[in-house]
This record gives C-alpha cells, structure tokens and sequence, in this order.
C-alpha cells in the first residue's frame, strides 16, 4: 500500500500526466463524486444545500506555486469576489487558500501584501480565512507568513500536518497565541528525516496533538481547535476526550471532505456534531485529486470503476 501511494503522488507532480490525464471522460467522471464542479458559482451552490442541512463550509480555489506576480493578483480578486458572494448569500462559508498561489515561491513580502488584502475583506465580512500547509519545504515561509500576519490580523487559521515529527513543537509554540489551528494528518511526499511513514505512529501523534489541542487552558482563551479527519476512531477518541473534559462540542470542530464518507458526515451532523464540509474547485483540480486518492488508495477502486 505505501508504495501505490508513493507511485500516486508522483503522479501528482508529474507534469506529462497532469496535462493528459484529466483529458479523459472517465477521470472526471470519478472527480464528480469529490468536487460538485469547477466553478464558484458551483462550488458556493453546494454549500448552500450543505448549510441547509446544517453543515458549515469551506471552500478552496484549487492551484498552487504560483510564478506570476499578475496571476497572484487574479487570485486575489477571485477570492474577494468570493468572499463577497458569501456575504450576498449570507452564508457561512469560509475560504482556505494555499499560500504558494499567493506569490509564495516569488517573494514572501508578495504573499503578505496578498493575505493581508484577503483577511481585511474576510474581516469586513465578520469571517476568517484558513491558511492550507504545503509540502515540508515551505513550512517555515508558511509560519512565518502565519506570525507576521496574527500579529495584526485575528481572523487567521493555521493548518498542521500530523505525520511531521516537528508538529507537537509547532503546535505548543503557536497555541498561546493561535485563534484557530487545524490537524490534518499530511499528504505529501516527505524524506523519513521529517515525517513518519507508519500510519499507526501517524494516528498515535494526531491523538496526542489533539489532546493538547483540546486542553482547556488554551479553550479558555478563545482558541478554536479544528480536527481534520475520515477516521472513525480519531473521532470518537476526539469527542471522548471532549466529553471527559465536560467540553461542548461546539468549541471544536471535526472537518471532512466532500464526498468521502458521506453516510459519516450523516451521522454525525445528526448527532449535532460541530461539523464542517471542504469543498475544492478550480481547473487544477488533478494533483489535488491524486493526493485524496493517495490518502486512502482504496479510493483508486471509484476511479477504475
């Protein structure tokens, strides 16, 4: 199984197969079951029929390492836009931008000039905006943006990724000042030097991390912990420990992608669980395509089927 999922995410970096690949009817047949569609027009439509069965939403403008200084600032008034349309909408949808389409790779004082247009918009519209983490290479630039950001800004989240041996320093670094910190597991390629490669040592830290995340001393503050995961058992330990603490399901929430594991996000929106729905789109949508499939390779079968 690691190797089908090394071999998938090659794949994702692969420029010959980016541009073939997605060509193909049946490979966007399957992408139908994880995205509703390309467009925000599409993208924002399904969040109101998810808020309407009293799901929250996040929406993500697929795209990354940007290389043009004019491209970023597309992205920029795609996301102002979008940010708007949620107002007119009066929906509660969030974004979730990764900082490499923001002019990362091309100068970090670009890439703050672009968060901080986006979190003065999101901050008129009473919303906050998610910061996504990208591969290893890019993770101190991304904290570093993060800081120099939360210093002016409140209304900014931070992601972390669960199978980085670093992330419990992060994390009990960022903790004393972060509003919002989200725990995904990861879903890049990474040298063994830096992130584990056994999924039980990766699930046994994202339950540690959580714990910490979920300690009443950083509750107290304001800090809202968001929990990223399809995993049954993660969830449960979660809301365990949560009702342990005699902590409301409403000061965190579990995150999950649209479309995976619809009959859980059933159960657990009807259980009147703190739930939010990630909804990606764009027209690059293939390497954020074969990273969810290499997050759980059983995947590939909807894609041969």
């Amino acid at each position: 199984m690691g190797l089908l999922k090394n071999i998938l995410l090659w794949t994702s970096k692969n420029d010959w197969i980016s541009n073939k690949l997605p060509k193909y009817k049946f490979v966007k047949n399957s992408l139908s079951r994880f995205m509703p569609g390309e467009t925000l027009v599409e993208a924002l439509n399904e969040c109101v029929k998810l808020e309407n069965l009293n799901y929250g939403t996040i929406i993500t403008y697929l795209g990354e390492n940007t290389t043009e200084r004019e491209q970023t600032y597309k992205i920029v008034h795609h996301y102002i836009n979008a940010l708007n349309d949620i107002k007119t909408k009066s929906l509660g949808t969030l974004i979730s931008v990764k900082l490499t389409q923001l002019g990362l790779d091309i100068d970090i004082n670009l890439c703050i000039e672009n968060m901080q247009k986006l979190l003065k918009v999101a901050n008129d519209n009473n919303a906050f905006i998610w910061v996504d983490m990208e591969e290893y290479c890019y993770l101190d630039k991304t904290l570093q943006v993060y800081n120099d950001l939360k210093k002016m800004n409140n209304n900014i989240g931070i992601t972390l990724q669960a199978y980085l041996f670093r992330t419990e320093k992060d994390l009990i670094d960022l903790l004393p000042q972060a509003t919002y910190i989200r725990l995904v597991k990861g879903a890049y390629i990474e040298s063994s030097d830096v992130s584990m490669k056994i999924k039980n040592d990766i699930d046994e830290n994202y339950l540690k991390l959580s714990k910490i995340m979920l300690s009443k001393e950083y509750l107290g503050n304001g800090f809202k912990p968001s929990f990223a995961t399809h995993d049954d058992d993660i969830i449960n330990f979660i809301n365990t420990e949560a009702s342990n603490q005699h902590i409301d399901c409403s000061l965190y929430e579990i995150s999950m992608l649209y479309g995976i594991r619809r009959n859980l996000q059933n159960k657990l929106v009807k259980e009147s669980q703190n739930i939010k729905i990630l909804i990606s789109y764009g027209e690059e949508w293939f390497p954020w395509y074969i990273r969810r499939i290499a997050e759980n390779p059983k995947n590939l079968l909807l894609l041969v089927k």
